[in-house]
């Protein structure tokens, strides 16, 4: 499902900066800085909920439950998204 899927992924900190970067051939390249919001899938929390998710302190699925995580993405890239993480 993943395989050939090339997207382009923004995650925006709602009170920091926001950043950018490609998914292609099952790789995700680094991420850098952007002032460009526009991509295939757009990801928004703050920092706080971020740095919860990466030390894995919640669930993505409880911090989207909450509004804590916002996803702006097609059905089938949120199933890509959940695949991914």
């Amino acid at each position: 499902m993943i395989e050939g899927k090339n997207r382009t992924i923004c995650i925006c900190v709602s009170d920091g900066d926001t950043y950018y970067s490609k998914l292609e051939n099952l790789r995700i390249e680094d991420f850098v800085r952007t002032e460009d919001i526009n991509a295939d899938l757009v990801v928004t929390a703050n920092s706080e909920t971020l740095s919860a998710l990466i030390q894995r302190k919640i669930s993505p699925v409880k911090a989207y439950m909450t509004g804590d995580l916002k996803v702006k993405a097609s059905l089938t890239d949120m199933l890509l998204l959940k695949r991914l993480f």
